[in-house]
């Protein structure tokens, strides 16, 4: 979806979504009745991020295929 990025700039956007995923899970979980369900929510907003990470750097369109060049024929 994002297309294709350096190495470094997929290392930022994965660490990102997957902390603000992981963060807004435990504080939902938090602000329920019963706050001892942090840690869990916390688990279902690692996974909820794992998707969206798979999701943001996913590619669409398939790679384009390698061109091989043929050496010419040795002459006979």
């Amino acid at each position: 979806m994002l297309g294709p990025l350096p190495p470094l700039y997929r290392w930022v956007v994965c660490s990102l979504a997957l902390v603000v995923c992981v963060g807004l899970g435990a504080w939902l979980a938090w602000s329920l009745p019963v706050p001892a369900l942090a840690p869990t929510g916390a688990l279902v907003g690692a996974a909820l991020g794992v998707v969206i990470v798979g999701v943001l750097l996913h590619d669409s369109q398939p790679p384009p295929e390698r061109l091989r060049s043929r050496r010419p024929r040795p002459p006979r």
